[in-house]
């Protein structure tokens, strides 16, 4: 049986939540003065207009996609009082498909961008080279090996000290973690295959302000290998599974009373 559409009041106050999860999520990015933090501010609220624009009805989406599907879920979510900003947040490290996720970016954008400013002063403007020391103590990174050359160079220099296990580790835990969040408000891995499908298609259509906020744009999220994936990162290791539950148990709670935290930083 077709779910049914939410009414027109229903789904303004959807948009109204889901902005004010973006909204809040950049604020809390743009909270910083420093450039990256600026360039990550703009990114975010771009994103914003083009999720909103796709629960309003105005794009076309794949036959994949479920937009009515997408806007029950998120109502039901919201009315359980999820949290938008954190719900936002976890939708964007899901789809960051180089490995490099916003919170990585805000919390290591002092180093990133000393390392851009030395590539430019130094002529490196197509690749890293191996680990050196130069006169003034700077360290280039070697190339990382797990990540493709047409990658660029911000996120190569992001990725030089991870490697392919570290790296698969995180982008499942990201997982895991925004699947327990809908789970503690009663939805599954179609909710979040929907959400991630959509945000995916949303970091395609908006064109990125700063290279290190690229992204391949490739579809790569189906229900089934999702749900595989999820279940693998926990029968890896079952006690993980309590753990993330306490941080999100801690996260909803507003543990710490640091308005600058996010989800993945708390």
């Amino acid at each position: 049986m077709p779910t049914a559409d939410l009414t027109r009041e229903q789904r303004l106050e959807l948009v109204a939540w889901i902005r004010s999860g973006f909204r809040q999520y950049a604020d809390l990015c743009g909270y910083w003065e420093g450039e990256i933090h600026r360039k990550i501010r703009i990114q975010v609220r771009r994103y914003e207009k083009e999720f909103t624009r796709i629960l309003r009805g105005e794009v076309e989406m794949s036959e994949e996609d479920d937009p009515l599907a997408l806007r029950t879920d998120l109502y039901g979510l919201m009315k359980s009082g999820c949290p938008a900003s954190g719900l936002v947040e976890l939708m964007l490290a899901c789809t960051s498909d180089f490995g490099v996720t916003i919170s990585d970016l805000l919390w290591r954008a002092e180093f990133l961008n000393e390392q851009l400013i030395s590539q430019k002063n130094l002529g490196f403007a197509t690749e890293p080279r191996r680990a050196e020391k130069i006169d003034d103590g700077f360290t280039m990174p070697r190339w990382p090996p797990t990540i493709k050359r047409d990658a660029p160079l911000s996120i190569q220099f992001m990725l030089a000290s991870k490697g392919k296990k570290a790296l698969a580790s995180r982008a499942a835990r990201h997982l895991a973690l925004s699947y327990l969040l809908l789970k503690h408000f009663g939805y599954g891995h179609e909710t979040l295959t929907q959400m991630l499908r959509t945000m995916q298609y949303v970091r395609r259509r908006v064109p990125p302000v700063a290279d290190y906020l690229q992204t391949r744009g490739k579809d790569t999220f189906n229900a089934v290998a999702l749900q595989r994936r999820v279940h693998r990162f926990f029968d890896s290791d079952p006690a993980r599974e309590s753990v993330m539950q306490k941080d999100i148990r801690k996260y909803l709670s507003g543990a710490g009373g640091d308005s600058r935290k996010t989800f993945l930083s708390t």
